[in-house]
Formats: structure tokens, C-alpha cells, sequence
């Protein structure tokens, strides 16, 4: 079981602290994403991990073992950059033979290795080339399939997809997801593309200022994100925010209201003392219909978005909010045009004016 366990990790360059205090575990054979704007810390905590930042505070454990001191070499990890990192005047079979021969390893096992990591990755054929005979995605597969041959307890990734072009991306990433299923490694891997992480994650780990506000299985932060920094990072679309308003109501009953729409809320919702509250709902959450037939709000239209398979709808509610609605059906309006709009109970999320979610159940 190779287990890699932060605890308490700190990291400063001189009076600024870019990883404060990370506790965080990734259980043997997990697919762990961490995802962040620029800034938060997710590149420096990778690299802290694989030895190529001192730890300033704190402790890193892999497979049990203290790693604060451990050399990178020793630390049973391998890792694929962004920038790719091949030598030029190498072959492929060299690029990917290099470490082991650094490390003296048998000819023998090298050479099963590599061509064994050639096999995996589909590049029997390009082990006689050099990196400038490759394309982008064949020389993601050359740093791909060097990381392999080393055998490690442990895989990182540095955002190794952001220098490729999107329909090479959705490639390379199905790829990488069918290569951690085959060999069921710890990974670790660092992105600011939401849907990698969605789509490759077991576990999501959001950070922000070199803290972790969230962490845990992709769909789980998308639907009961605990901030509204968690909201409004995961989504594309982003998550609409409207402000509201929670007030007694009649009897037991409390209800909120967003513009002229009131919703009710069980008893036990427990609102803030102000009763000022911000709700969140997704674009894909937003049903359309007739304005009055049905509808919680009217919106008007600003701007009709066409992606094929789906439209986005851009318009203003109550008083002037925005609002994106995408609709997966065929709607018939056009800037300008009123449309009504409502929402599932269950999609609806709360968050207080400190951006903390509201736990209910409507």
C-alpha cells in the first residue's frame, strides 16, 4: 500500500508562505488532482512532494516512510512535465532508458523496460527518433513512458497537457486515464483545466492562498461544494449566484426570495441573523419555459450562445442579475425575448454573506 500523507506542509520564499500548513492523504492507487488558480500553491506542493522543493514545515510521508530528507532520487517517485524535458540529441529509447542507466541498472531490464513502456504507450515505432521528429502528443508519450520504466511507488504530473491542442488534450487524457487503471499507481497530478480534473480524478484537492478549501471525490465538490470558492471554481459555465433574502414566513415555515419568487424552507433551516444568504444554481439546473407557465423568475435575453449540442442563454433577473442558463433542447428565442426560468429544489445551494454553505434540505 503506498500511501502519501501530508501533514501540517509549509512552504515560504521569503516572507511569503505558499503552502500553509497542507494536511491531505492520497490513498495507494488514488488518481489525486489538485486544481487551483495561478498562485495557490498546487505546482510548488507537487514539487515539494517530489523533492524538488525543501520542506519548510511539516512532514511528508510515501509508503510510510519519512521523505523530509530523503534525496528525489530515493524518494520512489517519477515525474512528467509540462515542458516535456527529452533531450534533443537522444533517441527515444535513450530518452527513456537514461535514468535507468544512471542508475546502473542491467542492460537486460533496460531494455525490457523500455520496450515494454514502448508497447503500453503505442511508440514501438518511434524508438530510432528524436524528440524534434515527434509531435506534441508523441513526445508527451516519450515523458510519459520514462516515468514508467523507473517503476515508481508514485507518479506526478505537472499540468502535462497544457502545451497540447484541445482535441490532442481529450486524447491524452483518455490515455492517461487507461494507463493509471493498467497499472494502478498512486498519481498525483497538477492542473488549472477543470475538466481534466473532473474527468481524471478519484479525488479533487481545491486549493486556494496555499491552503486546501476542499477536498474529496469530483462529483461530490461539484454538487455540495462547501465554499463559494469551491462553487464557483469547478463548473463551466460557472455556477449563478443570485442574492436573496430569508424571512419568517407563515407559521413554522421560513421562506427566502430572490426578486419577486419565494421559496419555502423546512423548519429546521437554521438562516443567518441578518437573513442575507446567496443562492447558487448551475446553468444546467435552470429549466425554460413561458414566462408565468411554471416559472420562479422571467429573464430577459441578452445573447443567444450556439454550441451545437446546446445553447447558453445570457440574461438579467430581478433586479439586473446575470444569469447563463445552457439549454440542452432547441429554445426559440433570440436577444431580447422573455423567457421564464425555475429550479429543482434540489439544485439549489445557500451560502451565507461569508461565503460558507447553508446545509439544507428543500
Amino acid at each position: 500500500m503506498v500511501d502519501v500523507v501530508l501533514s501540517g506542509l509549509t512552504k515560504r520564499f521569503g516572507d511569503v508562505e505558499a503552502v500553509r500548513g497542507v494536511d491531505l492523504t492520497v490513498r495507494s492507487g488514488e488518481f489525486c488532482v489538485l486544481v487551483g488558480p495561478s498562485g495557490c500553491g498546487k505546482s510548488t506542493l507537487l514539487r515539494m512532494i517530489a523533492g524538488l522543493e525543501e520542506i519548510d514545515g511539516g512532514e511528508l510521508a510515501i509508503d510510510g516512510r519519512r521523505m523530509n530528507e530523503v534525496r528525489p532520487a530515493d524518494r520512489g517517485v517519477s515525474m512528467v512535465f509540462q515542458s516535456y524535458a527529452l533531450y534533443p540529441h537522444m533517441t527515444v529509447y535513450r530518452n527513456m532508458a537514461f535514468g535507468l542507466k544512471l542508475a546502473r541498472t542491467a542492460a537486460e531490464t533496460i531494455d525490457e523496460r523500455v520496450r515494454s513502456a514502448a508497447r503500453t504507450l503505442q511508440i514501438e515505432d518511434l524508438l530510432d527518433r528524436r524528440p524534434r521528429e515527434l509531435s506534441g502528443g508523441q513526445r508527451q508519450r516519450v515523458a510519459i513512458g520514462r516515468a514508467i520504466v523507473r517503476q515508481p511507488k508514485v507518479f506526478l504530473f505537472d499540468e502535462p497537457l497544457s502545451n497540447l491542442d484541445a482535441s490532442l488534450r481529450v486524447q491524452m487524457r483518455l490515455e492517461i486515464a487507461r494507463l493509471h487503471r493498467r497499472l494502478g499507481s498512486t498519481a498525483i497530478y497538477v492542473t488549472h483545466d477543470q475538466t481534466e480534473a473532473m474527468t481524471l480524478a478519484d479525488k479533487i484537492v481545491v486549493l486556494n492562498q496555499g491552503t486546501v478549501e476542499q477536498a474529496g471525490a469530483p462529483l461530490d465538490l461539484y454538487r455540495r461544494p462547501d465554499n463559494l470558492f469551491v462553487a464557483t471554481f469547478l463548473g463551466s459555465p460557472r455556477i449563478n449566484l443570485l442574492p436573496a433574502r430569508v424571512e419568517p414566513g407563515q407559521g413554522a415555515m421560513p421562506t427566502f426570495h430572490v426578486g419577486d419568487a419565494v421559496f419555502s424552507l423546512p423548519a429546521s433551516f437554521a438562516p443567518p441573523a441578518d437573513g442575507e444568504v446567496m443562492l447558487g444554481v448551475r446553468p444546467e439546473h435552470i429549466r425554460v419555459t413561458h414566462p408565468g407557465t411554471d416559472a420562479d423568475l422571467t429573464m430577459r435575453v441578452d445573447l443567444v450562445e450556439e454550441l451545437g449540442e446546446a445553447q447558453l442563454l445570457h440574461g438579467t433577473v430581478a433586479e439586473g442579475q446575470s444569469l447563463i442558463v445552457r439549454y440542452a433542447e432547441r429554445a426559440d428565442v433570440a436577444a431580447g425575448d422573455e423567457v421564464g426560468i425555475g429550479f429543482s429544489d434540489e439544485d439549489m445551494l445557500l451560502f451565507d454573506k461569508d461565503g460558507r454553505r447553508i446545509p439544507h434540505e428543500l
